[in-house]
């Protein structure tokens, strides 16, 4: 059974070769799309100095190919690339008597999505990058494009249950809770509807996280819930996306009293709840309940038909009418505890030096499944580590959490005794590709990745051991 639905989608110049494929769209669908997964793809060649500028346009547009075939294999319609990034060698790879070479590499990360139906009123939202690889805010491509209309034929494709629970309920209400669970449930009742969480992570004032998939946060206030939350404020976007799949959440679409869902605008809202709806500000409100109370979040959205913006439903949470909603902080490691840690990881950057056998003993708080079947856990704003069993085999130093600056990052690293800007990486990494603002060093047990900003100063670090 196929069900027939014509999109406007801002395309450029597709490769004609694997026209099969779906294809890299240069702007996001204008409705709710599902990400069926994310992508990694690489390749990489040694070129004579004389050829790597064609070496890099072949790499480039295998990669992409990768890409465009892992994304047919997942049942996928469509591709967003998310993250393009070229390295070229520092040291040459290849010399003979008349020319010289050097390895060049590509990765490139993306989304694959299925297609739905357009909401043209949305403003135009364009990618990272286009079809072509290149980063939208540097070619000019863009305002080039063509608008192409063209019907795709979506398979109806019935997903089989993967967690031995019942269907998760759509609806979120006063009358019956979040999906079915309602504030004061204890973390056993939870579980009971939901399903193991894939994080949990200690807050401050002896509270408790819990997390499905990348979104969807539940707070727990000694031994009761009191917060429930479709949208994870507490995480950053590059730590979400390594976290684990979980797609009876990440692909659940609810309701507010089975009536209004996301993206349902506020004068609509207004009209069916009248004076029930309460305003907080200017993008929240709120619906009173006797021992629960909905906090909707309202977003500006660019109506091109009325030229204005209207304020649309984005964000929903069901919370406990004592419960002070504020923002949630993690409860982190004391400072002194943290000197264990620098012990542990003095010989870490070492390229030569295999990966430890043990893990320091504060690896125990704030733990998450990753995507790659390793485990996280947060030591710091900007510091975590992963794990598979025993085994410490990966580093990183990011913004961990949502509100931290670069300054953060950069005293982390020092306190590491890592480097902190792209002159000390290359000083003590002589063999690391430069490229793109990205330092990388492939070692025989180790992989160590930074990024530089305009400064050059290193904003996110991350060591793999394998």
């Amino acid at each position: 059974m196929f069900v027939g639905v014509a999109l406007n989608i801002t395309i450029s110049s597709v490769c004609h070769a694997d026209a099969g494929l779906p294809p890299v769209l240069n702007s996001y669908p204008k409705c709710d799309y599902q990400v069926v997964r994310y992508a990694e793809a690489t390749d990489k060649t040694v070129a004579r100095d004389d050829d790597i500028a064609t070496a890099k346009q072949t790499l480039l547009q295998n990669t992409i190919a990768k890409i465009r075939q892992q994304a047919a294999e997942a049942g996928a319609n469509a591709v967003i690339l998310t993250d393009v990034q070229g390295v070229i060698s520092n040291s040459e790879s290849l010399k003979t008597i008349r020319h010289s070479g050097r390895e060049v590499k590509y990765r490139i990360a993306a989304e694959l999505i299925t297609l739905c139906q357009q909401d043209n009123d949305l403003p135009t939202v364009y990618a990272p990058y286009n079809s072509a690889g290149q980063k939208q805010a540097e070619t000019r491509q863009a305002s080039l494009t063509t608008s192409m209309q063209f019907a795709v034929s979506l398979p109806v494709v019935t997903h089989t249950e993967q967690v031995e629970s019942a269907p998760l309920s759509d609806t979120i209400s006063l009358q019956h809770g979040f999906y079915g669970a309602r504030v004061g449930m204890t973390p056993p009742q939870v579980q009971a509807l939901f399903g193991t969480p894939d994080a949990e992570l200690a807050l401050e004032k002896e509270q408790t996280a819990w997390i499905y998939g990348q979104e969807h946060l539940i707070v727990f206030a000694g031994n009761n819930a009191v917060a429930f939350h479709q949208s994870n404020n507490l995480l950053s976007a590059e730590i979400k996306k390594r976290l684990l799949e979980n797609l009876r959440f990440q692909q659940h679409q609810w309701r507010l009293d089975d009536t209004f869902r996301r993206r349902a605008p506020l004068t609509e809202i207004k009209a069916f709840y009248q004076e029930k709806l309460i305003s907080v500000d200017q993008y929240q409100f709120s619906l009173q309940g006797d021992d629960s109370q909905l906090i909707l979040n309202f977003a500006p959205y660019l109506d091109i038909k009325s030229n204005s913006n209207q304020l649309l439903l984005v964000e929903i949470s069901l919370v406990a009418t004592h419960y002070a909603v504020g923002k949630l902080q993690l409860a982190l490691p004391a400072a002194d505890s943290m000197l264990q840690v620098k012990n542990s990881l003095q010989t870490l950057a070492n390229p030569d030096e295999k990966r430890l056998a043990t893990l320091p003993q504060i690896t125990s708080l704030n733990r998450s499944k990753l995507r790659d079947g390793n485990r996280l856990s947060v030591l710091s704003p900007v510091l975590a580590v992963s794990y598979n069993e025993s085994h410490l085999v990966g580093l990183t130093v990011t913004n961990i959490l949502d509100d931290y600056a670069i300054s953060d990052i950069q005293q982390q690293l020092k306190f590491l005794g890592l480097p902190a800007n792209r002159a000390d990486f290359m000083a003590r990494f002589a063999d690391a590709f430069d490229s793109l603002n990205q330092l990388t060093l492939y070692g025989d047990n180790v992989e160590i990745k930074a990024t530089y900003n305009q400064d050059e100063l290193i904003d996110s670090l991350n060591i793999s051991w394998y």
